[in-house]
């Protein structure tokens, strides 16, 4: 009976972890066709925020951008997002580069 518990133990080690959502794809499935898929603002989405605008770039924050998507913010309605999925595309708002 020794066995088992060195085959659930190799069992534990050997699980995959779980993948960390990918903020870029989520963020171009999601918020790409306002917001560009670089962060630059469509023309035909009057109003949308220019991520990588330098100006944007010094007050965003995760928790703003959070916020903006989980409760919306003028024209944009909420978006539904688990927190996760939410805060990885926060990070990937904030590692574009300015324009």
């Amino acid at each position: 009976m020794k066995l088992i518990p060195v085959v659930l133990a190799a069992m534990v080690v050997a699980a995959p972890a779980a993948a960390a959502p990918d903020g870029k794809a989520l963020y171009e499935k999601k918020c790409g066709i306002c917001h560009g898929n670089d962060g630059v603002a469509k023309k035909t989405a009057a109003g949308s925020k220019n991520f990588s605008d330098p100006e944007y770039k010094k007050t965003a924050t995760a928790e703003s951008i959070l916020k903006a998507t989980h409760e919306g913010v003028g024209k944009m309605k909420p978006v539904k997002l688990s927190d996760e999925d939410a805060k990885a595309i926060a990070d990937y708002v904030l590692s574009l580069p300015a324009k």
